[in-house]
């Protein structure tokens, strides 16, 4: 769509400059034919109110109705003065060009012009001899006048017409009232549209600074734009006007900001041992009730957007240059916030938030994370097994293989090859069995002992590895880092222990460490997503877990690991949380476990 060359304002300027010319014409116009018909009106009214009052003046009856009983060839000298008298003391007073008194005949007994006196009015007469008023626009022998003719009634019997008055006033006096009304009119006409030009480059300029110089065509275009952007993005995208408020957003942002429904089920936790106590439980259904009651507070859909406090904090601390990032959980995703302030010509016009689901991107690093674990026990074993075949190998080069023999009877003795994780064969699942190795390596090499407590019994092959991979190991990520953390002045690296569970389908497991705990005060919040528990020095990175925002190392509550893993959890109708923030027996943090559907139901071999 082609675009005018003239900008908006100056476009909006013509049109309505052009809108109070014509509208000025018109009004000027009209004005000027009612002041023009208005004078001519006035003139006529005041000839003909002139002209009645002579007529019915006594000694002006008295002298015509004199004259036209005489019809003398030349009218009475003293008549004629005495006439005069009145007529020139009129036409000084009232500003009238002359007054002409005649008899019946038309026969003039008064003129300015004294010559004129004793003969026939030179326009006719016949109306007002006749008894008719009359005013008319003519021309006589003192030019082109507005002349009001009335009938002179008899001073006898007051109905016999005697005479006329005839009173006129000068046409260029009509003219020049007529041009001083256009000339006022005029005026106010040029200083209307001056006024109007004004307030056209003042509305100009406030409409140029309110659409910043966009024209309806680019406002237009910015629409189409602005729809086919925000549901084209994957992204959820907020628009905030310059005081906060909320003035877009797309179907993404209502989506990621709005209630999700509530999976999470009644959170049973497992104690350290065969069973969980009633606090546990409790404690649970706590958490459950207040996620309960945060989800219910939020609608989708077409509702309005509930803006969370965290979105609009971080448009509030948001820079006047650059983005400002964070990580927040709303609900059970994890969202990464962009905020940016827009400006346009150097005006801010408000900022934008973006949201984008970091979840599924979190999930697969942690599972990739375990992966890598995997890897690193696998080479070690590997390393392990390849010293073993070598030393086969040189027993049997140099001929002692009565050595090699003994060497080989004692490896199958002691089974395969030795893992750092104490009692790990009471694990039979392969998945199981390779996270727990996994971790029992990163452990060692942070001097941090994994055991399998001697109760753990699972049964059944695990159905999900992704999600009990990601937990679990999240898990003991945490608890070994807690046990370096508590443990870094003491010559023994910590402990910690696993107790793993199944009951049909379910898979529960506890973890506990001997790091310092973690405080009640604190306890409600290490599952929100970047916080802390400890501010002391960060344990060695060791390859595991995953942190943002406030470090690694910190014990529990590394930043986003237990969120995730929480959200993980209750995404399958399960659970994580905090059985005791101080175990009595290892002294550190225990927490619980619940997964289920989680195991393969197991089914024992029919005795034939």
């Amino acid at each position: 769509m082609p675009r005018p060359h003239r900008s908006f304002s100056r476009r909006v300027l013509i049109s309505q400059l052009a809108l109070v010319i014509v509208i000025l014409a018109l009004v000027t116009g009209v004005f000027a034919w009612m002041g023009a018909r208005t004078v001519t009106e006035v003139t006529e009214t005041k000839a003909l109110a002139t002209a009645r009052t002579l007529a019915i003046d006594p000694d002006v009856r008295a002298a015509a109705t004199q004259a036209s009983a005489e019809h003398a060839d030349e009218p009475d000298e003293q008549l004629v003065t005495s006439m005069l008298k009145i007529t020139d003391d009129l036409r000084d007073r009232s500003g009238i060009t002359f007054a002409v008194i005649t008899d019946d005949r038309g026969i003039r007994l008064t003129h300015p012009d004294r010559s004129k006196i004793g003969h026939k009015v030179s326009t006719s007469p016949d109306e007002a001899l006749a008894g008719r008023e009359n005013v008319s626009h003519e021309s006589g022998t003192l030019g082109e006048t507005v002349r009001a003719k009335v009938p002179i009634y008899s001073s006898e019997d007051g109905k016999t017409v005697v005479g006329e008055v005839s009173v006129g006033i000068f046409a260029s006096v009509l003219d020049a009232d007529v041009r001083r009304e256009l000339i006022l009119l005029g005026t106010v006409a040029v200083l209307a549209l001056a006024l109007g030009g004004v307030i056209s480059v003042m509305l100009g300029r406030r409409l140029r600074r309110e659409t910043l110089g966009v024209g309806p065509e680019e406002l237009a275009e910015m629409a189409r734009d602005q729809g086919a952007v925000l549901h084209g993005l994957d992204d959820g995208v907020l628009g905030f006007d310059t005081n906060g408020k909320l003035t877009l957003s797309n179907s993404n942002a209502k989506e990621l900001l709005g209630s999700a429904t509530d999976n999470a089920a009644a959170a049973v936790p497992v104690g350290k041992g065969a069973a969980a106590s009633a606090n546990d439980v409790d404690r649970a259904k706590g958490t459950a009730d207040a996620n309960d009651e945060a989800a219910s507070a939020r609608e989708i859909d077409d509702a309005p957007i509930d803006v969370p406090d965290e979105v609009t904090a971080l448009m509030a601390d948001a820079p006047a240059d650059g983005a400002l990032r964070r990580r927040i959980t709303i609900n059970d995703r994890i969202l990464l916030a962009t905020a940016v302030r827009v400006q346009r010509d150097g005006v801010s016009v408000g900022g934008v938030v973006t949201l984008r689901d970091e979840t599924q991107m979190l999930t697969m690093a942690r599972q990739l994370e375990s992966v890598t674990a995997m890897a690193r026990a696998l080479r070690t074993q590997r390393h392990e097994f390849a010293n073993r075949l070598h030393t086969v190998l040189g027993l049997v080069d140099t001929g002692a293989t009565d050595e090699a023999h003994t060497y080989l009877s004692s490896l199958l003795g002691t089974g395969p090859i030795t893992t750092p994780v104490e009692d790990i064969d009471l694990i039979s699942d392969p998945y199981l069995r390779a996270v727990l190795e996994a971790k029992g390596t990163t452990a060692a090499e942070a001097g941090v002992s994994l055991a399998v407590t001697p109760d753990s019994l699972a049964v059944g092959a695990v159905r999900d590895p992704e999600a009990v991979t990601l937990i679990l190991g999240n898990l003991i990520d945490n608890a070994v880092r807690a046990a370096v953390a508590g443990h870094r002045y003491a010559e023994d690296g910590g402990r910690v222990e696993v107790q793993v569970l199944s009951s049909g389908t379910e898979l529960h497991a506890v973890v506990t460490d001997t790091g310092d705990g973690i405080d009640d005060d604190v306890a409600g919040k290490i599952f929100d997503e970047g916080f802390s528990t400890s501010t002391a020095a960060s344990a060695p990175d060791f390859g595991i877990g995953l942190t943002t925002g406030t470090g690694t190392g910190d014990g529990h509550g590394l930043g986003i690991g237990l969120a995730l893993s929480r959200r993980v959890a209750e995404k399958g109708g399960g659970a994580v949380w905090l059985i005791d923030g101080h175990d009595p027996e290892l002294g550190g943090a225990s927490f619980g476990m619940r997964l289920p559907d989680a195991l393969e139901e197991f089914q024992q071999d029919e005795e034939r």
